[in-house]
């Protein structure tokens, strides 16, 4: 996707008011110049959720999130950051170019259009009193309430061949865009629909918008089930159904339940379980495990008892697994789907089923152990075989050791021999990975409790000051390197008269949320001095002495070590006698 322009980010972000967009979301109570509210992003009784409407930052003093208007909406609704720029702009009624969007960024946006059109005219059929009765009926013989349809924004296709693109012919929308939109298809007499008589579910983006639709027929005689094809707006593998009516409910819990069927997802949530989406299919994607890591620690797999069923479940945990993400496995009688499980048991009974799920060590060694007879050393080693490549790729260390000792109790094997056997299958490039945000340098006597910090603050306070500090103080001066970076932020996106804002840097930050909750804090700190010219002057001082002490002493260190020459020598002690005079 084509990078958005840092001057649209820039323009996007002067628009759009913080403590208004923060407010849509929950109620901000005015404490003196800023805002207060309790966390949305952990639990606390007392609010230290604090949003700087000067600045245009959030700052949480209970949990450390911190950033700007697109980071709230990144961390609040899970967004990426091109997505949270798209978003905010829709908003503040930026339109981002074509060339930046991406060349058919208008073909897209009219799709987008026409489906939804498209989801009001499903939802009006299934509302109708005489047309849409049988439907609604199934429906509540589904166990799907008229408010959970609601909320799903479930409808119905007409009976006839043409409904749709009669219904569309009267507002001026052509055969040939509702074919783009895969919503009809060409055929020897003209178009006709693609969905006929079938109870329709809307495919939701992130965003709430609808992409495609997943249709299931009230016909016997035709296939069960009949899905969007891949358009311009919709990708199969890089979505899921049900994501917006359950982004709340996953990110409160943790966790998110996948189920295979469109209707598994519905009945689940009608009955109170509504952290639960469906993959749109039994097999999950690479693309659906990394969006699923936005909004969970966990996943628990609760796809079907068949063999399609166990499938999509080996394939789904290695999957989650590599998307570093936690996975359980819920066991479902033979035969049995989750929807069978709340019509049966209700509530209930699909939480129990839930609560005892397993751990994916514990489910591979049952599926190998029922593949391949244990009563022999071949079978034992098979079974090895087949659980080690999933273990291989879980990313601690630690747990991937206990894995091994428990492999090799449970089949009685030599747990040396099993690790060895595990190391054949490592990948090669699994190599811990460094850090993004490097930790703060041990303290030393030669640098001042604060000091760095504190001018940072200032400068992030009022970017302006970086240049009372030419000719002062050297960015090298300053040894903490995440200050440092920060530091060198500022410089980069300041031009001659025009000083970046602490929002800004953020925005340059937007794939790394601790440098900028480092960012929000260190405005924070600002806010807490009065003097702010004077403790700004200060710590030049105080850091201007800690770098002179640091040349002096490497010097110093220099000289006693012995210089390569007597030239050398007078050169060094030259230079130490002018820095020691000052």
């Amino acid at each position: 996707m084509p990078l958005i322009p840092e001057s649209i980010i820039d323009e996007i972000l002067s628009r759009a008011d913080i403590a208004e967009l923060i407010s849509r979301y929950m109620p901000l109570r005015r404490a003196g110049r800023h805002f207060k509210a309790l966390c949305p992003f952990h639990k606390e009784r007392t609010p230290s959720f604090t949003v700087n409407a000067d600045k245009q930052i959030f700052h949480c003093f209970g949990c450390g999130v911190g950033g700007n208007v697109f980071s709230f909406l990144m961390q609040h609704d899970r967004l990426t950051f091109p997505e949270a720029v798209r978003q905010l702009a829709d908003h503040v009624g930026i339109s981002i170019p074509e060339a930046a969007a991406g060349a058919s960024s208008g073909e897209h946006e009219r799709l987008l259009a026409l489906m939804e059109k498209a989801c009001i005219y499903f939802e009006r059929r299934l509302s109708e009193p005489q047309g849409g009765r049988a439907a609604r009926a199934y429906l509540q013989q589904r166990g799907v309430s008229s408010d959970t349809a609601k909320r799903f924004r479930l409808g119905l296709s007409s009976t006839g061949w043409r409904g749709l693109v009669t219904a569309a012919k009267a507002t001026q929308v052509s055969p040939e865009q509702l074919e783009a939109a895969g919503l009809v298809v060409p055929g020897k007499s003209g178009h006709y629909d693609r969905f006929r008589n079938r109870l329709m579910f809307p495919i939701q983006d992130v965003r709430g918008r609808v992409i495609g639709f997943g249709g299931r027929s009230l016909d016997a005689q035709e296939p069960k089930y009949l899905n969007s094809p891949e358009t311009a707006v919709y990708s199969k593998g890089r979505h899921v159904f049900g994501l917006p009516q359950a982004r709340e409910a996953i990110a409160a819990a943790k966790t998110v339940v996948l189920v295979e069927g469109y209707f598994d997802c519905v009945v689940l949530a009608d009955a109170g379980i509504r952290h639960v989406i469906s993959p749109l299919g039994t097999a999950l994607t690479t693309e659906q495990a990394r969006l699923l890591k936005r909004y969970a620690e966990t996943v628990i797999l609760a796809f079907d008892a068949d063999a399609a069923g166990e499938a999509a479940t080996l394939r789904g945990i290695d999957l989650v697994v590599e998307a570093g993400l936690q996975v359980r496995i819920a066991q479902l009688p033979k035969g049995v789907d989750p929807d069978d499980v709340v019509r049966n048991s209700g509530r209930a009974g699909i939480e129990a089923v839930l609560q005892q799920s397993i751990g994916i060590l514990e489910y591979l060694l049952q599926v190998g152990m029922a593949r391949h007879p244990v009563s022999t050393a071949e079978g034992k080693v098979r079974v090895a075989r087949f659980v080690l490549p999933t273990i291989a790729k879980v990313p601690d260390a630690m747990l991937r050791r206990e894995y091994v000792r428990i492999v090799a109790g449970t089949l009685r094997l030599d747990e040396a021999a099993v690790a060895e056997e595990l190391a054949k299958v490592q990948p090669r490039d699994a190599v811990a990975r460094p850090e993004k945000m490097p930790r703060a340098p041990a303290a030393s006597a030669s640098v001042p409790p604060g000091s760095e910090r504190m001018l940072t603050a200032l400068i992030l306070d009022e970017p302006a000051r970086l240049g009372a500090l030419q000719g002062r103080l050297a960015l090298e001066d300053v040894t903490d390197v995440r200050l440092q970076r920060l530091l060198s932020l500022v410089g980069e996106h300041s031009t001659p008269g025009q000083a970046t804002s602490a929002a800004q840097i953020v925005s340059r930050l937007a794939d790394e949320p601790d440098y900028a909750a480092l960012v929000t804090e260190l405005v924070a700190l600002a806010q807490t001095v009065s003097a702010k010219d004077a403790a700004f002057e200060d710590c030049v001082r105080r850091l201007r002495r800690s770098a002179t002490q640091r040349q002096l002493a490497k010097l110093h260190h220099q000289l006693e070590q012995g210089a390569k020459d007597e030239q050398h020598e007078r050169k060094l002690l030259a230079e130490y006698q002018t820095i020691q005079r000052g």
